[in-house]
């Protein structure tokens, strides 16, 4: 069932059924006994991608580089992440952002937190000396977009939807990519989803669906998580716009 393949992230987005992750290290702390918790959506680690829900009590991280590349829409709370040159980054309940893998920065937050995370740990390099991007990136759900390519219109059932994307970052690796996507109205066969990818519906709703009869409708305000290889179908009726997490893996 599309049901059992698809994470609605949602479920738990209200910190309930999450689990207890522990008390962070101590030798990673400059000040703060915080208390985790978190659940995943999805969690390969050999590929090094994990996708799930998070939440932790006040504390402040050290300063060094960021171990992995990490997306987050942050649900409750706020953050401030200094970085080693300086500049300084806060993030509010509702916005998202993005912290490269090798950013020299640290982690504060003076009260509770809740966040969806997807977190890429390319298992194929090290941390680099120089991150793809050399600073905090909070992504502008205004920008403009610019028109792309829509899908093959050989798995379509109907005419071709106008397309268009912002890039708001690309790993090292270039297998990485995040940013802001749109599309007119359109209708697409089931198909082996490509790619895995975190969905965040701003505008518009959608029926993703396996080819049956029956599919599951998300809206704005939305977030889910597709594996790579999951039969799905896609409908939209009016305009709809969405936040895109994208790993496609070179393997």
């Amino acid at each position: 069932m599309i049901s059992a393949r698809l994470m609605r992230m949602f479920p738990h987005a209200g910190g309930d059924g999450l689990e207890d992750w522990g008390e962070i290290p101590p030798a990673d702390l400059e000040s703060g006994s915080p208390r985790q918790r978190g659940r995943y959506s999805f969690n390969a680690p050999d590929i090094g991608l994990s996708a799930g829900v998070w939440d932790c009590t006040a504390f402040e991280g050290k300063m060094g580089p960021y171990s992995v590349d990490e997306f987050m829409i942050l649900l409750e709370g706020s953050v401030t992440v200094a970085e080693a040159n300086g500049r300084v980054t806060r993030i509010e309940a509702g916005e998202s952002f993005i912290i490269p893998r090798g950013l020299d920065c640290a982690w504060k937050q003076e009260g509770y937190v809740r966040k969806i995370f997807v977190i890429y740990e390319n298992p194929a390099a090290p941390v680099p000396k120089k991150p793809a991007a050399d600073h905090v990136i909070k992504l502008d759900i205004g920008a403009k977009l610019t028109p792309c390519d829509g899908p093959d219109p050989a798995i379509l059932n109907g005419p071709e939807p106008r397309c268009a994307e912002h890039m708001a970052y690309t790993d090292a690796s270039g297998q990485l990519s995040i940013g802001l996507w749109s599309a007119t109205p359109y209708d697409r066969k089931a198909t082996p989803f490509g790619r895995y990818e975190l969905m965040h519906f701003l505008e518009g709703q959608v029926e993703l669906h396996d080819g049956g009869t029956s599919g599951q409708a998300f809206q704005a305000g939305e977030t889910i998580f597709v594996p790579k290889g999951v039969p799905l179908g896609w409908r939209n009726t009016s305009d709809v716009k969405k936040i895109f997490v994208i790993l496609m893996p070179n393997q």
